[in-house]
């Protein structure tokens, strides 16, 4: 079951990944990333990654794929494994 879990997360963040650079110009037009404060601490690498909340219609879309993608590969994980 631990392994199982640990797949969703590596699949997860490197479905994550491919999105970020597949968007790398699109990513500042359609998304907003927030300000490092005292509670959201991230460094040079996180700032990078991040992709950020959705403000426009076509980053609300590409969110909603993303969780979409990601649900999927989680319910396979789980079903073939």
């Amino acid at each position: 079951m631990l392994t199982k879990i640990i797949i969703c997360f590596i699949c997860a963040f490197l479905t994550t990944l491919v999105v970020r650079f597949a968007l790398h110009h699109k990513r500042d037009l359609w998304f907003a990333r927030t300000a490092s404060s005292i509670i959201n601490q991230r460094g040079a690498l996180g700032q990078y990654l991040s992709l950020g909340y959705p403000t426009c219609w076509q980053g609300l879309v590409t969110t909603v794929i993303l969780i979409a993608v990601i649900v999927g590969e989680i319910t396979l994980i789980f079903t073939l494994l």
